[in-house]
């Protein structure tokens, strides 16, 4: 199955798919939501290193300026 019909799923493609077709769509789109579920939180992190790092000036880090 290529990404194209990933691109296209509308309701009546869908209908005329088998089931195990479907299964397949299913899976790829659960280790796509994995993948961006991991990403999400990667960025979620470096952005909370960032506010840190933003909010740690000369007079609040022991870091000259």
């Amino acid at each position: 199955m290529g990404k194209d019909l990933l691109l296209k799923l509308e309701r009546e493609t869908l209908l005329q798919l088998t089931p195990e077709q479907l299964v397949n769509i299913i899976v790829e789109q659960a280790i796509a939501i994995e993948k961006l579920n991991s990403r999400i939180l990667e960025l979620e992190e470096k952005v909370e290193k960032l506010k840190i790092s933003r909010d740690l000036d000369s007079k609040t880090s022991s870091k000259p300026p």
